[in-house]
């Protein structure tokens, strides 16, 4: 009888007693966001400038060769599905962390929708005051300075001059009513012509191009352009 006591008062000691905390589970980490959000709002609006400011960054230290999705979706903490869901390739992704200041096709848009015939030096003044800009033209600026040292530079310029210069150019001429093959050579021509000119302006900084105003190079490049937009092409042969 005392033995079955002093047995009862043990076991009800024992489960009285406090328990010893176990492990603590790892804390957990900020969940990375692996989709857009629904609609346009805020969130989704404050997700693509994190990225595109993570791509801006990347490109100007880094260079566009090795600049790569998954390193601008680390830096700007998503998933990396989400910047090929928003931008497409690292192509489109430059070209869209270029457009700083501006949508280019809504700038190019509204400057073709007047008077097709004086459309010319309106391009040029808009590419020109874009790309001068102390600061917004920065970026662009650099990328024209990585041809000489960076293999991916070209493809960075040729994605940079489709993106922003020739496509939407071609859609406005397409707007206008010239037929699809004339618009997109037109505006591959305008293009390369428009990127030759900052690489002599920004690159090679050879004079008289390198320091004339704005308004000069309007006068002298503008009806260049006019003609690749309005005038007679040969045939292809």
């Amino acid at each position: 009888m005392g033995t079955a006591t002093a047995s009862a008062t043990s076991a009800a000691a024992a489960s009285a007693a406090p328990t010893a905390p176990g492990p603590r589970p790892p804390a957990a980490r900020p969940a990375r966001r692996r989709g857009p959000r629904g609609g346009t709002g805020r969130g989704e609006s404050s997700t693509r400038d994190a990225i595109l400011d993570a791509a801006r960054a990347s490109f100007l230290s880094r260079g566009f060769a090795a600049t790569t999705i998954r390193g601008v979706a680390r830096t700007a903490g998503v998933d990396p599905a989400l910047v090929s869901y928003y931008f497409g390739s690292k192509g489109d992704l430059f070209g869209a962390a270029m457009n700083m200041r501006i949508r280019a096709a809504e700038e190019i848009a509204t400057v073709l929708a007047g008077d097709l015939r004086s459309a010319g030096p309106r391009l040029v003044r808009l590419a020109m005051t874009a790309w001068d800009d102390t600061r917004d033209g920065a970026v662009f600026r650099a990328l024209l300075r990585w041809v000489a040292t960076d293999d991916g530079a070209p493809e960075a310029v040729q994605a940079y001059a489709t993106q922003e210069i020739a496509t939407p150019v071609a859609a406005a001429l397409e707007q206008a009513g010239v037929p699809g093959p004339g618009a997109r050579e037109r505006a591959t021509l305008a293009g390369s012509q428009l990127v030759g000119l900052a690489m002599i302006r920004y690159v090679f900084r050879l004079e008289p191009l390198a320091g004339a105003s704005v308004d000069h190079l309007v006068d002298v490049v503008g009806p260049t352009i006019q003609h690749y937009l309005t005038g007679p092409l040969p045939a292809h042969r």
